[in-house]
């Protein structure tokens, strides 16, 4: 894994944290849409960090 795979695997970690963090102030707000959306959205960060990680995707 070079350079650049290396940051998109930083990068998308810390992009699913984020997404995470906004997952859960808005399931504290009780707002359910975003909340669903939110959550999808930083599963599928965190699934492609994994692959780029894992090196399936070069």
């Amino acid at each position: 894994m070079g350079v650049v795979g290396s940051i998109s695997v930083w990068m998308l970690f810390i992009t699913a944290g984020l997404l995470v963090g906004g997952t859960w102030s808005f399931y504290q707000q009780d707002k359910k849409g975003p909340t669903v959306v939110m959550g999808i959205l930083a599963a599928l960060a965190l699934a492609g960090a994994l692959i780029v990680l894992l090196g399936a995707m070069p």
